[in-house]
């Protein structure tokens, strides 16, 4: 049995809808990409690396403008249009901070360390779970919206090293090295440097902290998606 087509004329008339999930999954693959790139950079802070992080960043920022320009130009939408709006652009703020944690390892000399690894670690499973997220959602907004939940743990885990890398700096055990240091004992220039050192760290936590709650903010879009569709 042939299925009934639409005639051609109305076939031709006929908008094509843009693909508002599938390009959601395409700002989440970049995220995905960029923050790749952004714990390969901290390996040995190489200017190179530094560039791919930031062309994806820019990829990333390109896709969000198309993704808008389609949701002004379009008159049907898969969901309200208030929603998508909302979630493109709050998957794009979290590229604004990943640049910004380039920049400021770049201009502050600031050597990797774990605590930003772990950070950006947990960042990469929240970028993931929202990229899979946003590809559930078409089929299953409940299953979709789930994945928000995962990007929020994400955000959590984040905060929780940011507080122990803060302590590792300036707390109690901090303090003791500093004093046992053979190489800053008797010099105030070299104290200096060291605290400075600390504080040009912590820039750079704070930032990918912030990331985080950028992520978070999407994670709980999808989640309250999820519920209103699913």
């Amino acid at each position: 049995m042939k299925t009934k087509r639409d005639p051609w004329w109305r076939r031709l008339f006929r908008p094509r809808l843009p693909d508002f999930y599938g390009q959601l999954g395409e700002q989440g693959d970049h995220l995905v990409q960029a923050l790749q790139a952004l714990e390969d950079f901290l390996q040995d802070n190489q200017a190179e690396k530094a560039e791919r992080v930031r062309d994806l960043v820019d990829a990333g920022h390109a896709l969000a403008r198309q993704n808008l320009d389609d949701l002004h130009r379009t008159f049907v939408t898969p969901i309200d249009r208030e929603d998508l709006y909302a979630i493109i652009n709050a998957v794009d703020h979290v590229f604004d901070y990943v640049m910004t944690a380039v920049r400021e390892i770049e201009l502050l000399e600031v050597p990797g360390d774990r605590w930003m690894r772990d950070m950006i670690d947990e960042l990469q499973k929240g970028a993931t779970a929202l990229r899979e997220g946003f590809r559930l959602f078409a089929k299953d907004p409940a299953a979709g919206g789930a994945k928000g939940d995962e990007a929020r743990h994400a955000e959590r885990e984040v905060e929780e090293h940011y507080r122990q890398a803060l302590g590792d700096m300036f707390g109690g055990r901090a303090l003791e090295a500093i004093r046992e240091r053979e190489d800053l004992a008797g010099s105030s220039l070299d104290c200096l440097d060291y605290v400075f050192a600390q504080m040009k760290r912590r820039e750079v936590y704070r930032h990918l902290s912030n990331g985080a709650d950028r992520l978070a903010r999407v994670g709980e879009l999808l989640h309250d998606f999820g519920v209103k569709y699913g």
